[in-house]
């Protein structure tokens, strides 16, 4: 399995990709994750590494994340976004521009775990 996120809050990135790999690794030993925190360089792994998933910050210093999910739904076929942001009313503008998954910040790292293990639906 291969996961990126792309989370511009360093020490929040490195908690998520540290809790995955405990969390996943044991299902999937052959898991790569890896932290990116802007869109450019996020966009530079995903491209190099055709991640299964995506855990995708909205702020980030170069840009919205919200503004590149068409883009990499586009490029990266396949891919799952989880779009993660303490703005809760962006869920349905996520959803419709190909989000698979929302989560409100703070982040559930159980919801994080839950979706990328069983692919199943948030509720609205």
């Amino acid at each position: 399995m291969r996961i990126v996120i792309i989370e511009d809050e360093v020490d929040l990135g490195i908690l998520i990709q540290n809790f995955l790999l405990r969390q996943v690794k044991m299902k999937s030993p052959s898991t790569t994750i890896k932290v990116a925190t802007t869109i450019g360089e996020g966009l530079a792994i995903v491209n190099e590494l055709k991640p299964q998933w995506l855990l995708l910050d909205n702020n980030l210093p170069d840009g919205k994340g919200i503004n590149e999910i068409e883009n990499i739904k586009q490029n990266s076929l396949g891919i799952q976004i989880i779009m993660m942001s303490a703005m809760s009313n962006l869920r349905e503008e996520a959803l419709k521009k190909g989000a698979d998954y929302f989560l409100d910040k703070p982040i559930s790292f159980g919801e994080i775990t839950r979706i990328i293990n069983n692919q199943t639906p948030l509720s609205d």
